[in-house]
């Protein structure tokens, strides 16, 4: 199912958003600057958490049920609401989603706003220097995610994980739809 394209600038489908999320992460891998990982880093978090939006209004009455044990046009919110319902019931399969909502939520809030927040969970950007003895060769800015346990996991490979669940996902619920040939990647 897809949705008409003149109010979403042409994207049309979750798939659309997935193909967004891959845009969003290769300016992440790219960016050469503070500022452009930041950016990069939290477009990349908003849209891996919207594309549940996207994949709730596709799916059909019988797989909304199935993923969220909710009906489908059910009007609750917050932790009773599909969003949520979904995350709990697929952390198995989709992990990757968590950590974009609490960080899509966390930044555009500045507090975690829909949902119980993750111990420990920090995000964050830094310059890694790299070099031989006090000789420094490179510097790169990354972004991370700092999880519970205290280690710091570069968003780049956070968000291609949640890229590959979304993908995996959107095929198995029969819901990809084909990029047009003239899409690059």
């Amino acid at each position: 199912m897809t949705r008409p394209s003149p109010k979403y600038f042409g994207l049309s489908s979750s798939t659309d958003l997935y193909l967004k999320l891959l845009y969003d992460i290769e300016r992440l891998r790219s960016a050469r600057s503070t500022k452009a990982v930041q950016y990069a880093a939290f477009d990349a978090a908003v849209t891996g958490s919207h594309i549940l939006d996207w994949v709730l209004v596709e799916l059909s009455p019988e797989a909304h049920l199935r993923l969220t044990w909710l009906r489908k046009g059910t009007n609750k919110k917050g932790k009773d609401g599909p969003i949520i319902q979904f995350i709990e019931r697929n952390r198995d399969d989709l992990r990757g989603i968590d950590f974009c909502r609490q960080i899509a939520n966390s930044v555009k809030h500045m507090k975690m706003s829909l949902g119980s927040p993750m111990k420990g969970m920090g995000i964050g950007s830094t310059i890694k220097l790299g070099g031989t003895g006090d000789l420094v060769t490179s510097a790169k800015v990354i972004a991370y995610i700092q999880i519970a346990d205290g280690k710091k996991v570069d968003a780049v490979e956070l968000f291609e994980e949640t890229a590959d669940q979304w993908r995996e996902f959107l095929v198995k619920e029969k819901l990809w739809v084909q990029p047009p040939p003239d899409w690059e990647e």
